[in-house]
């Protein structure tokens, strides 16, 4: 009888195990999603800024110029955040290392100072609030959407050097959205 029973229950686990096997059926679904962090696109209204020829002695203030530069910045996904942006460039052979020269430069010490904001006074410019220098970051105005930031190029003697010497003077600022 022992071994009936034994013959029966490996026969029914054997009748088990082969009935889930068998109809066991399985069904698989993929699942995707795409996670991104907001964008802003940057642009820059004038690539090329070119200063008028000025002569040594328009510098007596500290800026002979100043000219308008619009960076126009259209964000997306980024409503409730506070993205930035941040400014490099070059500021080489200066005493005040908030200005941009590139090395080339064969005028000695001048360069550009960047401010943010609308300036146009010569005699307050350089000591005026607003200075970018270079490395610095700034936060976009709007956070979503298209907007101008607006800022001001200042073609300025350096401070702090001794005068400034006629030649050539160039600089290239480069302006990246940085993701809060």
């Amino acid at each position: 009888m022992a071994r009936l029973i034994k013959q029966v229950s490996s026969a029914l686990l054997l009748i088990l195990s082969g009935v889930s096997a068998g109809q066991a059926l399985a069904a698989t679904t993929d699942i995707k999603a795409t996670v991104m962090d907001g964008n802003c696109q940057v642009a820059i209204d004038t690539p090329t800024l070119k200063f008028d020829t000025k002569d040594v002695t328009q510098f007596a203030t500290g800026t002979a110029a100043i000219l308008p530069l619009a960076v126009s910045v259209n964000c997306e996904g980024m409503q409730g955040k506070t993205p930035s942006l941040t400014v490099s460039g070059e500021s080489a052979q200066l005493s005040d290392t908030q200005l941009f020269r590139s090395a080339s430069s064969t005028a000695k010490y001048v360069g550009f100072m960047l401010k943010k904001g609308t300036l146009n006074n010569l005699s307050d410019f350089y000591n005026a609030a607003g200075t970018v220098a270079p490395g610095d970051s700034v936060a976009i105005t709007q956070d979503d959407g298209t907007s101008v930031q607006p800022f001001s190029v200042g073609l300025v003697r350096s401070a702090g050097d001794p005068l400034l010497t006629a030649g050539a003077v160039s600089a290239k600022i480069t302006f990246a959205f940085i993701f809060p």
